[in-house]
Protein backbone atom coordinates (compact mmCIF):
# COMPACT_ATOMS: atom_id res chain seq x y z
CA UNK A 1 0.00 0.00 0.00
CA UNK A 2 2.85 2.28 0.98
CA UNK A 3 4.45 1.80 -2.18
CA UNK A 4 1.04 2.17 -4.43
CA UNK A 5 0.60 6.12 -2.54
CA UNK A 6 4.36 7.07 -3.17
CA UNK A 7 4.15 5.95 -7.47
CA UNK A 8 0.75 7.76 -7.53
CA UNK A 9 2.37 11.09 -5.57
CA UNK A 10 5.10 10.89 -7.59
CA UNK A 11 3.00 10.53 -10.64
CA UNK A 12 1.15 14.04 -9.50
CA UNK A 13 3.84 16.37 -9.14
CA UNK A 14 5.36 18.49 -11.47
CA UNK A 15 9.16 17.35 -12.08
CA UNK A 16 11.54 20.39 -11.92
CA UNK A 17 15.27 19.18 -13.49
CA UNK A 18 16.51 23.04 -12.49
CA UNK A 19 18.05 23.93 -9.49
CA UNK A 20 18.46 26.30 -6.92
CA UNK A 21 21.43 28.22 -9.03
CA UNK A 22 18.87 28.72 -12.16
CA UNK A 23 16.36 30.91 -10.16
CA UNK A 24 15.90 34.40 -11.06
CA UNK A 25 17.77 36.72 -8.49
CA UNK A 26 15.11 38.81 -7.14
CA UNK A 27 16.29 42.77 -7.13
CA UNK A 28 16.96 44.36 -3.67
CA UNK A 29 14.37 47.16 -2.75
CA UNK A 30 15.10 50.38 -2.46
CA UNK A 31 13.33 52.50 -0.30
CA UNK A 32 13.14 55.70 0.14
CA UNK A 33 15.43 57.39 2.72
CA UNK A 34 14.71 59.83 5.02
CA UNK A 35 16.79 63.05 5.44
CA UNK A 36 16.63 64.52 9.16
CA UNK A 37 19.60 66.87 8.53
CA UNK A 38 17.49 70.00 7.56
CA UNK A 39 14.45 69.30 8.76
CA UNK A 40 11.14 67.57 8.11
CA UNK A 41 9.85 66.58 5.11
CA UNK A 42 12.93 65.85 3.15
CA UNK A 43 14.76 62.62 1.96
CA UNK A 44 17.66 61.77 0.13
CA UNK A 45 17.59 61.40 -3.57
CA UNK A 46 19.09 57.71 -5.20
CA UNK A 47 22.31 57.52 -5.70
CA UNK A 48 23.19 61.23 -4.50
CA UNK A 49 24.00 62.81 -1.03
CA UNK A 50 21.20 65.89 -2.05
CA UNK A 51 17.84 65.82 0.17
CA UNK A 52 14.54 67.15 -1.41
CA UNK A 53 11.32 68.55 0.00
CA UNK A 54 8.49 68.57 -2.39
CA UNK A 55 5.73 70.85 -1.27
CA UNK A 56 1.97 72.27 -2.48
CA UNK A 57 -0.45 74.71 -1.54
CA UNK A 58 -3.43 75.24 -2.56
CA UNK A 59 -5.52 78.54 -2.47
CA UNK A 60 -8.87 79.46 -3.17
CA UNK A 61 -10.46 83.04 -2.99
CA UNK A 62 -13.49 85.13 -3.09
CA UNK A 63 -13.23 88.97 -3.01
CA UNK A 64 -15.58 91.79 -2.64
CA UNK A 65 -13.59 94.47 -4.49
CA UNK A 66 -14.03 98.38 -4.05
CA UNK A 67 -17.40 99.10 -2.64
CA UNK A 68 -16.85 102.18 -1.04
CA UNK A 69 -17.02 105.87 -2.63
CA UNK A 70 -18.59 105.75 -6.15
CA UNK A 71 -17.57 105.43 -8.40
CA UNK A 72 -16.43 102.14 -7.52
CA UNK A 73 -16.52 98.61 -8.76
CA UNK A 74 -19.78 98.06 -7.84
CA UNK A 75 -21.49 101.15 -9.78
CA UNK A 76 -19.06 100.55 -13.38
CA UNK A 77 -20.02 98.44 -15.82
CA UNK A 78 -16.40 97.72 -16.81
CA UNK A 79 -15.22 96.60 -12.89
CA UNK A 80 -15.78 93.09 -11.46
CA UNK A 81 -17.78 93.70 -7.95
CA UNK A 82 -16.84 90.44 -7.04
CA UNK A 83 -13.46 88.23 -8.37
CA UNK A 84 -12.90 84.83 -7.89
CA UNK A 85 -9.07 82.90 -7.81
CA UNK A 86 -8.15 79.84 -7.72
CA UNK A 87 -4.12 78.85 -7.63
CA UNK A 88 -1.98 76.21 -7.36
CA UNK A 89 2.10 76.28 -5.99
CA UNK A 90 4.66 73.62 -6.48
CA UNK A 91 7.56 73.86 -4.55
CA UNK A 92 10.96 72.10 -5.13
CA UNK A 93 13.90 72.42 -2.13
CA UNK A 94 16.72 70.56 -2.72
CA UNK A 95 19.85 70.59 -0.24
CA UNK A 96 23.17 69.49 -0.34
CA UNK A 97 25.75 70.34 2.39
CA UNK A 98 29.09 70.83 1.41
CA UNK A 99 33.17 72.10 2.70
CA UNK A 100 32.29 75.45 1.77
CA UNK A 101 28.59 75.31 3.28
CA UNK A 102 24.69 74.74 2.42
CA UNK A 103 24.30 74.37 -1.30
CA UNK A 104 20.62 74.82 -2.00
CA UNK A 105 18.86 75.29 -4.78
CA UNK A 106 14.60 76.54 -4.62
CA UNK A 107 11.68 76.98 -7.07
CA UNK A 108 8.46 77.91 -6.59
CA UNK A 109 6.20 77.87 -9.32
CA UNK A 110 2.65 78.83 -9.44
CA UNK A 111 -0.66 79.08 -11.42
CA UNK A 112 -3.41 81.31 -11.75
CA UNK A 113 -7.07 81.55 -12.62
CA UNK A 114 -8.96 84.55 -11.64
CA UNK A 115 -12.29 85.73 -12.86
CA UNK A 116 -12.05 87.24 -16.15
CA UNK A 117 -11.04 91.17 -16.47
CA UNK A 118 -11.79 94.42 -18.90
CA UNK A 119 -9.81 94.71 -21.50
CA UNK A 120 -10.00 98.11 -23.02
CA UNK A 121 -9.75 98.47 -27.35
CA UNK A 122 -10.25 101.57 -29.08
CA UNK A 123 -13.13 103.43 -29.39
CA UNK A 124 -15.52 104.97 -26.97
CA UNK A 125 -19.57 103.89 -25.93
CA UNK A 126 -21.71 107.07 -25.59
CA UNK A 127 -24.56 105.64 -24.00
CA UNK A 128 -22.24 104.83 -20.60
CA UNK A 129 -21.34 107.58 -18.27
CA UNK A 130 -18.40 109.77 -19.13
CA UNK A 131 -16.47 108.31 -16.67
CA UNK A 132 -16.69 104.74 -17.50
CA UNK A 133 -16.89 104.75 -21.65
CA UNK A 134 -14.12 102.56 -22.77
CA UNK A 135 -14.60 100.43 -25.82
CA UNK A 136 -13.83 96.80 -25.23
CA UNK A 137 -14.68 93.26 -23.32
CA UNK A 138 -14.31 91.17 -20.76
CA UNK A 139 -11.73 88.11 -20.82
CA UNK A 140 -12.68 84.45 -21.98
CA UNK A 141 -13.22 82.37 -18.45
CA UNK A 142 -10.77 79.77 -17.40
CA UNK A 143 -7.53 81.26 -18.67
CA UNK A 144 -4.60 80.33 -16.75
CA UNK A 145 -1.69 82.35 -16.17
CA UNK A 146 1.87 80.86 -14.58
CA UNK A 147 4.23 82.78 -12.42
CA UNK A 148 7.70 81.94 -10.90
CA UNK A 149 7.74 83.08 -7.03
CA UNK A 150 11.12 82.01 -6.52
CA UNK A 151 13.88 80.30 -8.32
CA UNK A 152 17.74 80.67 -6.44
CA UNK A 153 20.26 79.27 -5.74
CA UNK A 154 22.38 79.59 -2.38
CA UNK A 155 26.21 78.63 -1.86
CA UNK A 156 26.97 79.43 1.27
CA UNK A 157 26.51 83.23 1.89
CA UNK A 158 25.78 83.74 -1.75
CA UNK A 159 22.50 83.93 -3.11
CA UNK A 160 21.88 83.69 -7.09
CA UNK A 161 18.42 83.94 -8.59
CA UNK A 162 14.79 85.22 -8.04
CA UNK A 163 14.02 85.51 -4.32
CA UNK A 164 12.49 88.17 -1.80
CA UNK A 165 14.46 91.61 -2.03
CA UNK A 166 17.63 91.74 0.29
CA UNK A 167 15.73 95.39 1.64
CA UNK A 168 12.23 93.48 2.19
CA UNK A 169 11.54 92.92 5.97
CA UNK A 170 8.34 93.29 7.21
CA UNK A 171 5.74 92.24 4.88
CA UNK A 172 2.36 91.58 6.71
CA UNK A 173 0.83 89.46 8.95
CA UNK A 174 -2.84 90.05 7.54
CA UNK A 175 -2.91 88.30 3.92
CA UNK A 176 -3.17 92.04 2.23
CA UNK A 177 -4.53 90.04 -0.88
CA UNK A 178 -6.93 92.59 -2.29
CA UNK A 179 -5.23 96.09 -1.01
CA UNK A 180 -2.16 95.92 1.40
CA UNK A 181 -0.38 98.04 4.06
CA UNK A 182 2.38 100.00 3.49
CA UNK A 183 5.60 97.59 2.89
CA UNK A 184 8.03 96.65 0.31
CA UNK A 185 7.42 93.49 -0.84
CA UNK A 186 8.61 92.39 -4.15
CA UNK A 187 10.67 89.63 -5.64
CA UNK A 188 13.37 90.58 -7.89
CA UNK A 189 16.69 88.76 -9.50
CA UNK A 190 18.93 89.27 -7.24
CA UNK A 191 22.99 88.59 -6.50
CA UNK A 192 24.08 88.56 -2.82
CA UNK A 193 25.96 87.58 -0.19
CA UNK A 194 25.13 87.51 3.76
CA UNK A 195 28.13 87.49 6.14
CA UNK A 196 27.52 86.63 9.64
CA UNK A 197 29.41 88.86 12.07
CA UNK A 198 28.21 87.35 15.22
CA UNK A 199 25.64 85.34 17.03
CA UNK A 200 22.22 86.28 15.55
CA UNK A 201 23.73 89.18 13.44
CA UNK A 202 24.15 89.50 10.31
CA UNK A 203 24.74 91.83 7.11
CA UNK A 204 23.77 91.49 3.32
CA UNK A 205 24.74 93.80 0.02
CA UNK A 206 22.78 92.66 -2.56
CA UNK A 207 22.35 93.51 -6.43
CA UNK A 208 18.70 93.68 -7.78
CA UNK A 209 16.85 93.93 -10.95
CA UNK A 210 15.78 97.76 -11.17
CA UNK A 211 12.77 97.13 -13.47
CA UNK A 212 10.94 95.41 -9.99
CA UNK A 213 11.22 98.86 -8.51
CA UNK A 214 10.49 101.15 -11.23
CA UNK A 215 7.36 103.48 -10.07
CA UNK A 216 7.45 105.36 -13.31
CA UNK A 217 8.33 108.75 -14.77
CA UNK A 218 6.91 111.62 -17.04
CA UNK A 219 7.78 114.03 -19.24
CA UNK A 220 5.15 115.99 -20.80
CA UNK A 221 3.34 119.57 -21.05
CA UNK A 222 2.29 121.37 -18.24
CA UNK A 223 -1.34 120.61 -17.15
CA UNK A 224 -1.49 118.01 -19.64
CA UNK A 225 -1.18 113.80 -19.20
CA UNK A 226 -1.08 113.17 -22.93
CA UNK A 227 0.01 109.69 -23.25
CA UNK A 228 2.00 109.73 -26.17
CA UNK A 229 4.51 112.04 -23.86
CA UNK A 230 7.37 109.39 -22.32
CA UNK A 231 6.22 108.02 -19.27
CA UNK A 232 8.58 105.60 -19.00
CA UNK A 233 12.39 104.45 -17.74
CA UNK A 234 15.44 104.47 -20.07
CA UNK A 235 17.49 101.11 -20.16
CA UNK A 236 19.21 99.74 -17.24
CA UNK A 237 22.00 100.93 -16.43
CA UNK A 238 22.92 99.20 -13.40
CA UNK A 239 20.78 97.83 -10.82
CA UNK A 240 19.64 99.01 -7.18
CA UNK A 241 22.23 98.10 -4.69
CA UNK A 242 20.82 97.05 -1.43
CA UNK A 243 22.14 96.70 1.88
CA UNK A 244 20.96 95.38 5.33
CA UNK A 245 21.82 94.95 8.54
CA UNK A 246 20.11 91.97 10.83
CA UNK A 247 19.67 91.04 14.02
CA UNK A 248 18.03 87.60 15.41
CA UNK A 249 17.06 86.86 18.45
CA UNK A 250 14.66 85.15 20.97
CA UNK A 251 13.31 88.16 21.14
CA UNK A 252 12.12 88.52 17.52
CA UNK A 253 14.62 90.21 14.92
CA UNK A 254 14.96 93.70 13.50
CA UNK A 255 16.29 95.01 10.22
CA UNK A 256 17.95 98.26 9.50
CA UNK A 257 18.54 98.45 5.34
CA UNK A 258 19.35 100.88 2.20
CA UNK A 259 19.16 100.84 -1.14
CA UNK A 260 20.55 102.95 -4.23
CA UNK A 261 18.26 103.47 -7.70
CA UNK A 262 19.15 105.17 -10.79
CA UNK A 263 16.52 107.54 -12.19
CA UNK A 264 17.11 107.64 -16.44
CA UNK A 265 14.42 109.32 -18.20
CA UNK A 266 13.82 107.56 -21.37
CA UNK A 267 13.94 111.61 -23.06
CA UNK A 268 17.06 112.32 -23.41
CA UNK A 269 15.80 116.18 -22.29
CA UNK A 270 15.89 116.13 -18.66
CA UNK A 271 18.93 115.20 -16.56
CA UNK A 272 18.48 111.60 -14.36
CA UNK A 273 19.36 111.31 -10.66
CA UNK A 274 19.86 109.07 -7.99
CA UNK A 275 17.18 107.80 -5.56
CA UNK A 276 17.34 106.12 -2.60
CA UNK A 277 15.89 105.06 0.25
CA UNK A 278 16.56 103.87 4.10
CA UNK A 279 14.40 101.82 6.31
CA UNK A 280 14.16 99.77 9.75
CA UNK A 281 12.01 97.83 11.38
CA UNK A 282 11.49 94.97 14.17
CA UNK A 283 9.37 91.90 14.69
CA UNK A 284 8.55 91.48 18.66
CA UNK A 285 6.99 88.57 20.31
CA UNK A 286 5.06 89.47 23.33
CA UNK A 287 4.60 86.75 25.51
CA UNK A 288 3.03 88.51 27.74
CA UNK A 289 0.29 89.05 25.88
CA UNK A 290 0.34 84.77 25.27
CA UNK A 291 0.72 83.64 21.77
CA UNK A 292 0.71 87.15 20.04
CA UNK A 293 3.38 88.86 17.59
CA UNK A 294 3.83 92.83 16.94
CA UNK A 295 5.94 94.13 14.25
CA UNK A 296 6.58 98.08 13.25
CA UNK A 297 8.41 99.45 10.35
CA UNK A 298 9.58 102.70 8.39
CA UNK A 299 10.74 103.75 5.11
CA UNK A 300 11.95 107.02 3.10
CA UNK A 301 12.18 107.25 -0.41
CA UNK A 302 14.06 109.58 -2.91
CA UNK A 303 13.35 108.80 -6.17
CA UNK A 304 12.64 105.79 -5.22
CA UNK A 305 8.83 105.49 -4.39
CA UNK A 306 8.24 101.52 -4.71
CA UNK A 307 10.51 100.86 -1.98
CA UNK A 308 8.12 102.85 0.60
CA UNK A 309 4.29 100.81 -0.94
CA UNK A 310 4.50 98.11 -2.91
CA UNK A 311 0.69 98.95 -3.45
CA UNK A 312 0.01 102.40 -4.02
CA UNK A 313 -3.73 102.66 -4.69
CA UNK A 314 -3.15 105.87 -6.96
CA UNK A 315 -0.23 107.36 -10.13
CA UNK A 316 3.54 108.26 -8.11
CA UNK A 317 6.00 109.29 -9.96
CA UNK A 318 9.77 108.36 -8.84
CA UNK A 319 10.48 111.92 -11.04
CA UNK A 320 8.73 114.13 -13.71
CA UNK A 321 9.76 116.85 -16.27
CA UNK A 322 7.13 119.18 -17.59
CA UNK A 323 7.72 122.21 -19.80
CA UNK A 324 5.84 124.94 -21.27
CA UNK A 325 3.10 124.40 -24.37
CA UNK A 326 0.89 127.48 -26.08
CA UNK A 327 3.23 130.04 -25.20
CA UNK A 328 3.76 129.49 -21.38
CA UNK A 329 6.70 131.15 -20.02
CA UNK A 330 9.60 129.70 -19.23
CA UNK A 331 9.16 129.87 -15.26
CA UNK A 332 7.13 127.23 -15.72
CA UNK A 333 9.62 124.39 -17.09
CA UNK A 334 10.77 122.44 -14.42
CA UNK A 335 12.18 118.71 -13.32
CA UNK A 336 11.65 117.37 -9.77
CA UNK A 337 12.39 114.08 -8.04
CA UNK A 338 9.57 112.57 -6.08
CA UNK A 339 9.70 111.55 -2.09
CA UNK A 340 7.85 109.61 -0.08
CA UNK A 341 7.60 107.82 2.99
CA UNK A 342 5.92 105.37 5.18
CA UNK A 343 4.64 103.50 8.37
CA UNK A 344 3.24 100.44 9.24
CA UNK A 345 2.14 98.32 12.56
CA UNK A 346 0.90 95.07 12.59
CA UNK A 347 -0.07 93.09 15.64
CA UNK A 348 -1.18 89.31 15.29
CA UNK A 349 -3.01 87.29 18.39
CA UNK A 350 -3.30 83.27 18.80
CA UNK A 351 -6.15 83.58 21.26
CA UNK A 352 -6.03 79.37 20.85
CA UNK A 353 -4.71 76.57 18.92
CA UNK A 354 -6.87 77.19 16.05
CA UNK A 355 -7.91 80.95 15.83
CA UNK A 356 -5.50 83.71 15.24
CA UNK A 357 -6.44 87.61 13.97
CA UNK A 358 -4.55 90.28 12.75
CA UNK A 359 -4.90 94.15 13.02
CA UNK A 360 -2.71 95.67 10.98
CA UNK A 361 -2.58 99.56 9.82
CA UNK A 362 0.10 101.77 7.65
CA UNK A 363 -0.16 105.60 6.66
CA UNK A 364 2.01 106.69 3.25
CA UNK A 365 2.58 109.75 1.97
CA UNK A 366 4.26 110.84 -1.97
CA UNK A 367 5.00 114.25 -2.98
CA UNK A 368 5.15 114.39 -6.78
CA UNK A 369 6.76 117.44 -7.10
CA UNK A 370 5.00 118.34 -10.04
CA UNK A 371 1.84 116.89 -9.56
CA UNK A 372 -0.79 115.93 -6.99
CA UNK A 373 0.61 114.58 -3.94
CA UNK A 374 -0.56 110.90 -2.48
CA UNK A 375 -1.87 110.84 1.46
CA UNK A 376 -2.70 106.60 1.21
CA UNK A 377 -4.17 104.91 4.62
CA UNK A 378 -4.75 101.17 4.67
CA UNK A 379 -6.64 99.09 7.38
CA UNK A 380 -6.29 96.21 7.91
CA UNK A 381 -8.41 93.17 10.04
CA UNK A 382 -7.89 89.54 9.87
CA UNK A 383 -9.35 86.21 11.18
CA UNK A 384 -8.16 83.47 10.46
CA UNK A 385 -9.26 79.39 11.18
CA UNK A 386 -6.73 76.48 10.93
CA UNK A 387 -9.18 73.22 12.16
CA UNK A 388 -6.48 71.37 11.42
CA UNK A 389 -2.70 71.08 11.01
CA UNK A 390 -1.95 73.11 7.46
CA UNK A 391 -4.91 74.68 6.25
CA UNK A 392 -6.63 77.77 6.63
CA UNK A 393 -10.06 79.44 6.53
CA UNK A 394 -9.66 83.45 6.69
CA UNK A 395 -11.46 86.44 6.04
CA UNK A 396 -10.42 89.77 5.87
CA UNK A 397 -11.72 93.48 5.71
CA UNK A 398 -9.82 96.04 3.96
CA UNK A 399 -10.10 100.25 4.12
CA UNK A 400 -8.22 102.72 1.85
CA UNK A 401 -8.14 106.34 2.07
CA UNK A 402 -6.78 107.80 -0.17
CA UNK A 403 -5.76 111.84 -0.40
CA UNK A 404 -4.99 114.22 -3.27
CA UNK A 405 -3.81 117.63 -2.67
CA UNK A 406 -2.60 120.04 -5.43
CA UNK A 407 0.69 120.99 -6.63
CA UNK A 408 2.02 123.74 -7.78
CA UNK A 409 4.66 123.66 -11.31
CA UNK A 410 7.58 126.00 -10.23
CA UNK A 411 6.46 129.42 -11.08
CA UNK A 412 3.22 128.61 -12.11
CA UNK A 413 0.41 129.84 -10.40
CA UNK A 414 -2.30 126.89 -11.59
CA UNK A 415 -2.81 123.99 -9.72
CA UNK A 416 -2.20 120.72 -11.26
CA UNK A 417 -6.41 119.39 -11.99
CA UNK A 418 -6.37 116.42 -9.02
CA UNK A 419 -8.48 113.38 -8.56
CA UNK A 420 -11.44 113.60 -5.60
CA UNK A 421 -10.33 112.00 -2.61
CA UNK A 422 -12.00 107.98 -2.12
CA UNK A 423 -12.37 105.67 0.62
CA UNK A 424 -12.43 102.49 -0.46
CA UNK A 425 -13.58 99.25 1.29
CA UNK A 426 -12.93 95.64 0.45
CA UNK A 427 -13.74 92.03 1.61
CA UNK A 428 -12.62 88.61 1.12
CA UNK A 429 -12.73 84.97 1.96
CA UNK A 430 -9.99 82.60 1.38
CA UNK A 431 -9.39 78.82 1.76
CA UNK A 432 -6.09 77.21 1.69
CA UNK A 433 -4.06 74.10 2.32
CA UNK A 434 -0.18 73.60 2.24
CA UNK A 435 1.20 69.84 1.89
Amino acid sequence: MRRFAISVLSLTLPVSYGTAADLPETAPAEYVQICNAFGEGFFVLPGTDTCLRVEGRVRTELRWDNFGDEPNAWDRRTQNATTMRARGYARLDARTQTEYGLLRAYIDLFATVDTPSFSETTGTVVDRPSDDNQQGSFDPAGRTSLGLDYAFVQFGGLTAGKTQSFYDFFTGYAFGAVTATAYSDVKPWVAAYTLPLSQGISASLSFEDRAYRQQGLFVGPYLNLDPSYSQEYAGQRWPDVVGNLRFDGSWGSAQIMGALHDVRYLSSLPDGDVGFAIGGGVKLNLPFMGDARFALQSTYAYGALAYAHSDWGATVYDASTVFPTGGGSAPRRGSGTGEAWSVVGSLQKYWSGTFSTVFEASYAEADNKLFWDVQQTDVLATAIWTPVNNVEIGTEVGYRHLDFNNATAPGGPQPISRPRDQDIMTWMIRVQRDF
